[in-house]
């Protein structure tokens, strides 16, 4: 009797790509001199468990193609071939004749592949014999292989569960031909294949999700309720206490009410553990949920050895990839953006960093590049770096591209700093490649890594050193539906601020509030950060007429190459939150990710920082000025003059970054109508300058009755005792020799005579 081969077709087609896909990544550990014997064992048993299914269900295209692969590796185990990179890739054609094969089985058309042309050039590759690989006019390999994740849309694979159990929060770099967690996992996929396992769509574990994260309302009406009861029972013991002191120890009033004191504390008690138990219940129900959407990012990656291969071979380069901590797991939904964002950047950092072999080698590197993708759990994060050991990126490059497409002056792009020019990479269009290539150089890859990573409320930095390479840290969060967080609270409104971007938190007094440019900022970590105050950025009304006090909160943020200091009224500790989708009337508030909901029932929202420092930028001066005005009267002011330029600049950026406002001024005749026009605390001059002099523009200034008793401090290179007599005798209250001048020598002099920036 024929037998039904509908029934069958979907769990063949499914397990049919979940083999080809254990095929190709062991293919590349095998070619990397891995664990070869144990791999080939793994590798030919997915061959032989896909050859056996297309028998039993007649598809004999897809039967035969498998046994002609399996002869290759059979080969290959008896050690009667080896692996070059054209028999990689006649492997790699006929993987994709499978998964052509298998695509037409799903669309109900047959096996309908052209197996035989790739039969006898497996059968002669087998036999150690010359072959070519025949070219099937298909879409490109790379794509389809990176595109198979999709196959399992909505769907919880069987390898998924085995990688919960193997997901840790530390990685370690795999020896060469060390047995590793990744590669046991991926051998027993195979012998753990007959464990019992179901298949969930997506959109029905999403139904859960939504239903558990209702109970968090439960569980919050439980604990109002607990503090209800918990105020009844002291308002109880309170009027127990009075009844006691006017009744009689045996009075019929006390007698009825102590059965009412021991119901309402038992009651108490009840509803105290129930609203323990509610939560502790909820919350474990909610990370069970959302565990079945979680899948180990093996499920993308697997893919992408075959794609640096095919990608490097297209460019005439040797690139090696290195995996780590790829059974680390992640919300389905973030994996699919993850994916694109990697597509992105391993296709940039093969084209634009990784040299060429040649190259390489006459750098005294190694000719085969290395590439490293290492995913680590952080704090309810996933914080993945890519890291390649290239040419790193070249700011000098950037810094000419920019001025080139007229996105900055020559004059602004001259002023950025190596952070700042790097950032330039995300903004859409802006490429440094001379000319275009099928693999990139037309502006758009990082521009949609950006986006991606913006969508999936996580953010991105770069580290860059010329010659040795470029590493870009990615940090998400585990799932879309929970994050890690800090409570805050500005003016009337609380937020909550995700973990990830968050740098560190600070309690700053106000007087260390400097400002720079007209906008307040601080030190941190030897440099200064601007400060912004969030109820300014957010208009929230209100905030400004609070009583301010001697110290404020400052949660450093970054975004990309961007790092701000943002002021907010107070800040929480940190904890899990579990995240719900903006309500429709604020889904166009790009600042807000979401909303959590409090123990009052209130909707705080999440802030999405990349938005909010976009808004951060657009602040008007005036607005930040409103916080700092008294600060501004007390601040100081100093008039810089000398006729070097460098010079100048030096001393300005020395005095700007303790908080000093600073002009300057190129020779005496400027610096005493300057003078005359503003008014300054203190004068540094130079002595030799055309025009006017340091010595007459000293004499000028202590003859003019509203300039006289402005301090004057000469930096001068003349040694001369004779010129440091003549100075004082002008009026100049100190005088500081260029070949011993420092920063701490200027600080001293400037803090003797005038004090600190804000004093």
């Amino acid at each position: 009797m024929a037998i039904d081969k509908s029934k069958y077709i979907g769990k063949f087609v499914d397990e049919g790509f979940e083999n080809i896909s254990v095929v190709e990544t062991l293919l590349f550990e095998i070619k990397e001199g891995g664990s070869v014997q144990d791999d080939l064992v793994t590798l030919m048993r997915a061959l032989h468990t896909l050859k056996g299914s297309a028998r039993m269900l007649e598809f004999k295209q897809i039967e035969g193609l498998s046994h002609a692969l399996e002869s290759v590796f059979a080969a290959l185990k008896e050690e009667r071939i080896h692996l070059s990179d054209q028999a990689v890739r006649l492997i790699l054609a006929g993987t994709d004749e499978l998964k052509a094969g298998l695509s037409s089985v799903k669309a109900e058309a047959g096996d309908a592949i052209d197996a035989a042309v790739f039969q006898k050039e497996l059968s002669a590759l087998a036999a150690s014999e010359d072959f070519t690989v025949p070219r099937i006019n298909r879409p490109a390999p790379a794509a389809e292989a990176l595109s198979a994740s999709g196959e399992a849309s909505g769907v919880r694979p069987e390898s998924a569960a085995q990688g919960s159990a193997a997901s840790g929060t530390e990685t370690v770099s795999p020896a060469a031909g060390a047995e590793t967690p990744a590669r046991e996992s991926r051998r027993s996929k195979l012998e753990d294949a007959k464990s019992e396992s179901i298949r969930i769509s997506l959109d029905r574990i999403n139904e859960i999700i939504r239903n558990t994260a209702a109970l968090q309302s439960l569980e919050i009406a439980a604990k109002n309720i607990a503090r209800d009861t918990e105020e009844l029972s002291e308002l109880s013991r309170r009027y127990s206490a009075l009844l006691a002191g006017g009744e009689s120890y045996n009075s019929p009033l006390l007698r009825e009410f102590r059965p009412l004191e021991t119901m309402i504390s038992k009651l108490v008690s009840i509803v105290k553990n129930y609203a323990i138990d509610a939560g502790n219940h909820t919350r474990g129900t909610y990370d069970s949920v959302i565990s079945l959407r979680m899948l180990p990012l093996s499920t993308v990656l697997d893919a992408y050895p075959r794609y640096v291969f095919t990608i490097a071979s297209e460019l005439g380069k040797q690139v090696q990839i290195r995996i780590e901590g790829a059974e680390n797991e992640i919300d389905k939904n973030l994996i699919e953006s993850l994916s694109e964002v990697f597509l992105h950047m391993i296709r940039n950092s093969i084209d634009h960093g990784i040299e060429s072999p040649a190259e390489r080698k006459t750098l005294g590197k190694d000719e085969t590049g290395l590439l490293v993708i290492r995913c680590v759990r952080e704090s309810g994060n996933m914080k993945i770096t890519i890291t390649d050991d290239g040419r790193g990126i070249g700011t000098e490059g950037i810094r000419k591209k920019i001025v080139e497409k007229g996105l900055v002056s020559k004059e602004s792009a001259a002023a950025l700093n190596e952070e700042e020019l790097i950032n330039y990479i995300f903004q859409s269009g802006f490429s440094t490649a001379e000319k275009l290539s099928s693999v990139s150089g037309r502006g758009v890859g990082m521009d949609a890594v950006r986006n991606n990573i913006e969508r999936m409320k996580g953010s991105i930095t770069v580290q860059s050193v010329p010659g040795q390479g470029t590493v870009f840290a990615i940090s998400v969060p585990l799932s879309m539906a929970s994050l890690m967080g800090f409570p805050v609270s500005s003016g009337t409104m609380k937020f909550i601020i995700p973990a990830n971007f968050v740098e560190t938190i600070l309690l700053v007094n106000r007087e260390d509030i400097i400002t720079v440019v007209d906008r307040p900022g601080i030190k941190y970590e030897g440099r200064i950060v601007k400060l912004y105050y969030l109820h300014q950025i957010l208009k929230i009304p209100g905030a400004e007429k609070k009583q301010e006090s001697e110290s404020v909160f400052v949660v450093i943020v970054r975004a990309y190459e961007e790092t701000i200091a943002l002021s907010v009224g107070s800040i929480s500790s940190m904890r899990q939150v579990i995240l719900k989708n903006m309500p429709s009337f604020l889904e166009s508030m790009a600042v807000f990710s979401g909303v959590v909901l409090s123990e009052d029932y209130e909707m705080v929202p999440a802030l999405h920082i990349p938005t909010l420092i976009k808004m951060a930028r657009r602040t008007k001066t005036i607005d930040m000025k409103k916080r700092h005005i008294d600060y501004e009267r007390l601040r100081k002011s100093i008039l810089v003059v000398d006729d070097s330029r460098p010079t100048r600049d030096i001393e300005r950026d020395i005095l700007q970054a303790e908080g000093y406002r600073v002009d300057t001024a190129a020779d005496g005749s400027e610096a005493l109508a300057a003078a005359k026009n503003t008014r300054y605390d203190l004068v540094c001059t130079d002595l030799a300058m055309p025009n006017m002099d340091g010595f007459m523009l000293t004499e000028n200034i202590r003859k003019n009755d509203n300039l006289k008793n402005i301090p004057i401090i000469i930096i001068s290179s003349k040694t001369d005792e004779e010129d440091q007599k003549r100075a004082a005798m002008l009026g100049a209250n100190r005088y500081i020799v260029k070949n011993s001048f420092n920063d701490h020598n200027l600080l001293s002099a400037i803090r003797e005579l005038i004090g600190e920036a804000n004093g």
